[in-house]
């Protein structure tokens, strides 16, 4: 069984400062595993926005689970930044949802990454494991080993088809959340993964996702997980779908996607 503090989106590197008890921030320092192409990966930014807006659903959940709904992050700025902080803003607190906005700024000041991302409050059921202390976690966070591989390639991500956008992932426990399904940063990179190779493949140049919408639908609990993926409109706007499915579940629908993808920067 692989601890929390080993999986895949815990090594990413994210850090947190907590005050009063409370998460006051989240920030990373990108290294060369989290980046592809010459863009940081818009799965990372998507675990970003989901730690420190889910920090406002938790806070207000007593003990009970909170998930990920959906989740929008939007990246227009193609380049690596030296260092990145995100903060939240409730903008809803309800008593079955929540709903935030997260900034991302990188270390000029720059709005560098921005998401929106709902949640939903379920009750624990009695097997359930024990729900982490975020703000206990948070002061260890950055402080684990960091990925010593490509994201991509430490979630075991493979291309099966790039026709079709067909990604697939043996979802084994450094994928998982707390709760035992797959985590939503993971998921949306089998997603980023999906539109990118789409996109290269018709478009005949490296793309990369500035721009993806998650709408987590199921829990993805068995696997293998995997993609299928459709541009929206003629290719060359770069508007693409994703769909990802747990074959493991009788096919399950997990997550519905869409992206934007544009080239990928040339190298300096």
């Amino acid at each position: 069984m692989t601890s929390q503090l080993d999986t895949i989106h815990a090594r990413i590197g994210i850090g947190g400062v907590v005050a009063d008890n409370r998460l006051q921030s989240v920030h990373l320092e990108p290294y060369p595993q989290l980046c592809a192409h010459g863009v940081v990966r818009i799965a990372v930014w998507v675990l970003m926005a989901d730690i420190i807006g889910g920090w406002e659903a938790e806070r207000s959940s007593g003990t009970d689970w909170t998930f990920t709904t959906d989740l929008s992050v939007r990246a227009p700025v193609l380049r690596v930044p030296a260092r990145v902080e995100g903060t939240s803003v409730a903008l809803r607190i309800g008593k079955g949802n929540v709903a935030a906005e997260a900034f991302m700024h990188d270390e000029t000041g720059e709005l560098f990454a921005y998401s929106q991302v709902g949640f939903i409050r379920m009750p624990r059921r009695p097997n359930d494991p024990p729900k982490p202390d975020m703000a206990s976690s948070a002061k260890n966070w950055g402080q684990r080993e960091q990925l010593g591989s490509l994201l991509a390639e430490a979630a075991g991500a493979q291309v099966i088809d790039p026709v079709i956008g067909h990604v697939e992932v043996v979802l084994d426990d450094a994928l998982r959340n707390p709760a035992g399904a797959m985590q939503g940063a993971m998921v949306a990179l089998v997603g980023e993964l999906a539109s990118e190779e789409l996109a290269t493949h018709h478009l005949g140049r490296q793309h990369v996702v500035t721009d993806i919408d998650v709408r987590y639908l199921a829990m993805g609990r068995v696997g293998p997980i995997y993609s299928r993926a459709a541009f929206i409109g003629p290719p060359a706007l770069g508007s693409i779908r994703v769909e990802l499915r747990d074959r493991g579940n009788n096919d399950r629908l997990m997550s519905a996607m869409l992206a934007r993808v544009a080239p990928a920067p040339e190298p300096s």
